[in-house]
């Protein structure tokens, strides 16, 4: 509630100056508006809707004529087309028009009292911009017949409610019309029965209330009502829409903190209070105390969602723990009660300040296993200008050893042999109280303990002795030469490969003619020489078979001598003629006998190839003449018979006397041997 108060009166503020602003406006307005309007209705009451007569006036009450024209409105709020031409009409300096007209009365309007016509208009204000006015003329009407009308209000307590507890509705009912109502009865959704109001004058009120109890769900509140009109059989009836009762969710924290762990003495702390609100429960006309401070706040609202921050100083001159407790009315109906948390303020003395440094080494560092034996050593320091007493040195939460007293500037050392089941971080803490009670708390170095690495001992390495090597820096490489060097190495790859292609067909060729020799050598060797041969005498039997001995058939006895050289002559018969006629030959050097025979003469490998080239020569001579001979023959038998005409003579051909003597020409091209004669 205090909350609603504390909302609503801004708010009033700011709506009565809004009221004034309008208010004066409408003042302003109507003093620069030469626009009067007025109205009258005939009858002015009615026992049942119907026709009015209406009759109005619209007038110009200035010096000025008006530019924009006056549009007329009927209470539906459409343009009367009866009111100067079609709606609107141009109101000139004191001008004024009437109009009558008639207007069917609704049972609305007749509840309602009146009925009202709208004038709108444009007025050019001192800057020349156009003003639009609004004006509305309202004739009371009165209802004299009998009308039944029921006004129903709601309230449900409490707004939310907790698990368990009960929700009340309760229904106002007001009688609006001017007849009695008769049997009204209201159904309420969360309640099973109905209940039933006998008779409710024109303008009483009657109220109904039904409770129900709620579980761990919301409630949904609803109503149908029925009732009737004294003197009449119709039931009217009316609905109230759906309303939740929701169930309480209460999530309230309060949380007391500082912005300093304390003060010096004399001086203020402040403390603040924050209201965390997470529930559905809304709080108001909360009040806060503190157990040595007695009330320190009152008249608090806390909504629903909402978080608030409360702020008190407090001076302190000793060292003081605060908690408070909030008391809580809500909106279920109940109130309750909530503390906060603990919070402890120092108060310190600057001359009596407690300073304490604590120094932690550890033997030793680190540990090849666990668990393992270690020393701790401990140098607690006095850096305060009192004498510091009863110091707890503690591990954590176990007790290790306590100094009775340490005086100013004084220090103590503590060895203290452990067995470790772990590696990790120690330190150890100090705790004192001061001359005021405040309690100081000192902490050494963190230390960590870890596993040792085991000990290696290095194999030395063979030492190297390098002799340093100059150091030249190379010329930059000319780009016009290394693309010369490898066009040259291109090039030389190439021949080089030419060069190995031609010394491969150079040596198979030479194996071939190699071969080739071979065979040839072959074809002669095979021919078995007698170590002596002599042509003078008869072959013996088994000696080759020499021209001479060429069957008839073969057609080389038929062959005429050439150049005087029978045909068929051998070499040796050659060396026979040349002896001269007596078959005796002067020889020469060259022609004495071979040391290897006596009286004859050697024939050596060429001379026999010479001879075997003649006797094929030769055959191909003759078989040449037989085909000449064959030819002439045919030529001079075709003549015979053919009639006595001169036939020239082929080309290359000469008519001879001798042609017919059975020697036949030679023919041309004929190759002959080197050696022989013409």
């Amino acid at each position: 509630m205090m909350l609603a108060r504390k909302t609503w009166r801004p708010l009033a503020v700011a709506l009565l100056l809004m009221v004034m602003t309008l208010v004066m406006g409408a003042m302003a307005m109507a003093e620069d508006d030469p626009v009067s309007f007025t109205i009258q209705i005939s009858p002015d009451a009615l026992t049942s809707p119907g026709d009015v007569s209406v009759s109005l006036r619209v007038s110009n009450s200035s010096d000025q004529d008006m530019v924009d024209p006056v549009t007329l409105y009927d209470p539906a709020g459409s343009v009367v087309p009866s009111f100067g031409d079609g709606g609107s009409y141009i109101l000139k300096s004191g001008d004024s028009l009437p109009w009558e007209g008639t207007w069917n009365v609704t049972q609305a309007q007749l509840d309602a009292g009146e009925i009202a016509y709208t004038i709108k208009y444009h007025i050019q204000d001192e800057s020349g911009a156009m003003v639009e006015f609004r004006r509305q003329a309202t004739a009371r009407i009165q209802y004299d017949g009998e009308h039944a009308a029921l006004t129903v209000t709601r309230a449900i307590t409490p707004e939310v409610v907790r698990s368990g507890g009960t929700a009340t509705v309760t229904y106002e009912l007001y009688n609006s019309g001017n007849v009695e109502l008769k049997d009204i009865r209201v159904k309420e959704h969360i309640s099973k029965n109905a209940q039933t109001v006998k008779s409710l004058p024109a303008g009483e009120r009657a109220s109904v209330k039904f409770t129900s109890k709620i579980g761990n769900a919301d409630l949904v509140s609803s109503a149908d009502i029925t009732y009737k009109a004294e003197g009449s059989t119709k039931t009217l009836s009316q609905k109230v829409d759906d309303a939740t009762i929701p169930l309480a969710k209460p999530n309230l924290k309060i949380e007391l903190s500082s912005d300093s762990t304390g003060v010096n003495i004399g001086e203020a702390a402040q403390l603040k209070i924050t209201f965390t609100n997470n529930g559905n429960v809304s709080y108001s006309n909360v009040s806060v105390s503190e157990a040595k401070k007695g009330e320190i706040l009152t008249n608090l609202s806390i909504p629903a969602g909402a978080t608030i921050t409360e702020t008190k100083e407090f001076t302190l001159t000793e060292p003081t723990t605060f908690k408070v407790t909030a008391t809580l009315p809500d909106n279920t109906g109940e109130t309750r009660t909530l503390s906060s948390n603990e919070l402890k303020l120092g108060v310190f003395d600057p001359e009596k300040v407690l300073l304490l440094t604590l120094n932690l080494t550890v033997e030793p560092e680190a540990v090849e296993k666990t668990p393992a034996d270690v020393r701790f050593h401990l140098t607690v320091t006095n850096n305060s200008n009192i004498k510091a007493e009863n110091i707890a040195i503690t591990h954590g939460t176990k007790p290790i050893s306590t100094i009775a007293s340490l005086e100013p500037g004084a220090s103590i050392t503590l060895d203290r042999d452990v067995t470790i089941s772990q590696t990790g971080n120690y330190r150890f803490t100090a705790s004192l109280k001061d001359s005021l009670g405040n309690t100081a708390t000192f902490e050494s170095e963190t230390l960590y303990i870890g596993y040792a690495r085991p000990v290696v001992t290095p194999t030395p390495a063979p030492r190297m002795e390098v002799t340093p090597q100059p150091s030249v820096t190379p010329a930059p490489a000319d780009p016009i030469l290394t693309q010369g060097k490898n066009i040259l190495w291109i090039a030389g790859c190439v021949l080089g490969g030419l060069f190995l292609v031609s010394l491969a067909l150079f040596v198979v060729s030479t194996v071939m003619r190699a071969r080739n020799r071979s065979k040839s050598n072959a074809a002669y060797d095979h021919l078995e020489l007698a170590e002596r041969r002599d042509y003078t005498e008869p072959a013996e039997e088994g000696d080759a078979p020499l021209p001479e001995d060429i069957p008839d058939d073969s057609g080389i006895a038929d062959i005429p001598a050439a150049n005087g050289n029978p045909l068929g002559e051998m070499p040796h018969e050659k060396l026979i003629k040349a002896a001269g006629p007596a078959g005796e030959r002067i020889a020469d050097a060259s022609d004495r006998p071979s040391a290897d025979g006596e009286g004859g003469y050697r024939i050596s490998r060429s001379d026999m190839q010479q001879t075997v080239d003649d006797m094929f020569a030769q055959r191909a001579a003759a078989k040449t003449r037989q085909l000449d001979a064959a030819f002439t023959e045919s030529r001079k038998d075709a003549q015979a018979n053919a009639p006595q005409t001169e036939v020239p003579p082929m080309p290359g051909q000469q008519n001879a006397p001798d042609q017919g003597k059975g020697e036949a020409p030679r023919r041309r091209g004929r190759h002959r041997r080197a050696g022989d004669g013409e």
